[in-house]
């Protein structure tokens, strides 16, 4: 039987979800000819510390997003579970629910270099493939010398595994329910949500950072910062 048109996912805390985060995504699906991406918000991230917004905050502004961009949907799987989760959890879910249809996860190369550390890694390459977007102007082919001295460890591991698993064809995504590895060489938008927040925390201006609705939703719920007199 052959496979259904690939389903992209992109996971995150979304603290606020911002264009470094959409057009990115926006990118790597065109290059890799997936016609839909799940923006599926974290509850409270495995790897870090808690949300400042809630979640119900964090979730509203990712349908935003998805509204404006034909491209999303919002998945609040995550959230709806409401305890500490695993990227492998929520794709068990999807797998079992879209057991023809090809998994596209999104990544950008900063998690490409720990991928080794995340929960029953291995099994994430028996339920999806990886897209990765390039940030930061980093490059898997030179990872070892972007890795930091934490991760130095895994790079051979690493660099073998995308020995065996780097596809350069996107249709090889399209062929296959899992297993390949990506690289959309995406656009490279040097902005994070941690940025995002202490600039508003300063009050200062994030307008260039993110969608407009996303701004105002920020202000009219006066979040990350304790005054709503900004642009």
């Amino acid at each position: 039987m052959k496979p259904a048109p690939p389903l992209g996912i992109f996971g995150g805390t979304f603290d606020p979800i911002h264009n470094g985060h959409i057009y990115p995504v926006m990118e790597g699906a065109e290059k890799a000819n997936i016609r839909k991406v799940a923006l599926m918000p974290c509850y409270i991230p495995s790897h870090k510390n808690p949300a400042a917004a809630s979640s119900e905050d964090r979730l509203k502004m990712v349908e935003l997003v998805c509204a404006d961009h034909v491209l999303f949907y919002p998945d609040s799987r995550d959230i709806d579970r409401g305890k500490p989760t695993f990227s492998v959890d929520s794709l068990t879910e999807i797998r079992t629910a879209k057991p023809n249809t090809p998994l596209c996860f999104f990544i950008g190369t900063d998690s490409l270099k720990n991928l080794m550390t995340w929960h029953k890694w291995p099994t994430l390459f028996e339920l999806c493939h990886f897209v990765v977007c390039e940030r930061k102007a980093e490059s898997v082919k030179t990872l070892k010398n972007h890795a930091d001295n934490s991760l130095k460890q895994y790079v051979p591991q690493l660099q073998a595994l995308l020995k065996t698993r780097q596809t350069f064809n996107p249709m090889d995504l399209h062929n296959s329910l899992a297993g390949r590895i990506y690289v959309a060489n995406t656009q490279t938008l040097t902005v994070s949500s941690s940025k995002i927040r202490q600039l508003l925390t300063n009050n200062q201006s994030v307008a260039n950072f993110l969608p407009p609705k996303i701004l105002d939703y920020i202000q009219q719920h006066n979040l990350y910062q304790t005054s709503a007199d900004f642009c």
